[in-house]
């Protein structure tokens, strides 16, 4: 039997969220998509992490930078928020893949901000309008709530989110080998509180024959959250145990309640997991 995502029953989940929404679905292997204002335009919160993450392996393959060189973090990226950098030993010196791993899996704005350092914003801005993603952009530093008054703001869609996140479960942004290095970060997520929390997903601590191996049952979730007051964001890739993959992601701003934007978000995912599995 044909699968399909499953429109009415996310229409009924989203009738009564307050606040705005925007969503991109895509069943890979078939190709079916289902948008809900896939082009309005949300301050992207740790969404933006994702084609950060991109554009720093696609200048670790080019040999721009190190991946397993020791780098001292800057005093000015020390910041707070989600993450464990800014509370460990200042003379800790992480890697950058240690530094992109926990920008991936803990949200770590510190680690986020001396990436950001790295690839330079502009630059960052730059490249992704040259692939043809207009509203993926860059603004400020993260907890820079300065800037945020000055009117520098870092913004994203769910509809190039969702393409984008396409592009890297299909291997085809970038080197496949670094579309496989984000899924397994993202894989490694420990902010499980929005797309995978109503799933069988397997645990972030699955051993690498779990992953490639799944139980019937079960799916592996690939997942970036962001959030700020009012705004609640999660993005991911899901595999079935067949090799099906889809494609969720989904933005809301606005939120009468934060709660009940996350509540939405993982009522969505399991309406589509139901119709999927």
């Amino acid at each position: 039997m044909d699968k399909h995502i499953p429109q009415n029953a996310i229409y009924e989940i989203l009738s009564g969220l307050k606040g705005t929404i925007g969503l991109f679905i895509e069943l890979l292997d078939t190709g079916e998509k289902f948008e809900i204002n896939p082009d309005l335009v949300f301050p992207s919160a740790s969404v933006i992490k994702i084609p950060m993450l991109a554009l720093l392996l696609k200048d670790i393959r080019e040999g721009k930078a190190d991946w397993n060189a020791p780098r001292t973090v800057a005093a000015n990226n020390r910041v707070g928020g989600t993450g464990i950098l800014a509370y460990l030993d200042q003379s800790y010196a992480p890697s950058l893949k240690t530094l992109a791993f926990l920008m991936i899996t803990l949200s770590d704005n510190t680690a986020t901000n001396e990436i950001m350092d790295l690839i330079g914003i502009e630059r960052f801005n730059e490249f992704w309008k040259a692939q043809g993603y207009e509203h993926i952009s860059l603004g400020r530093k993260m907890l820079d709530f300065e800037a945020i008054k000055q009117g520098r703001n870092n913004y994203m869609c769910a509809g190039e989110a969702g393409r984008l996140l396409s592009r890297i479960a299909r291997g085809e942004c970038g080197h496949p080998d670094d579309c496989e290095t984000i899924l397994d970060f993202m894989a490694h997520q420990q902010c499980i509180n929005k797309l995978p929390s109503l799933l069988p997903a397997i645990p972030s601590w699955a051993s690498a024959e779990e992953r490639a191996h799944l139980k019937p049952g079960t799916v592996l979730v690939a997942n970036k959250t962001g959030d700020l007051t009012g705004i609640q964001h999660d993005v991911g890739v899901f595999t079935l145990p067949d090799g099906r993959r889809y494609v969720i992601a989904m933005f809301t701003g606005g939120l009468e309640s934060d709660r009940c934007g996350i509540e939405a978000i993982a009522r969505v995912s399991r309406a589509v997991y139901d119709a999927m599995k």
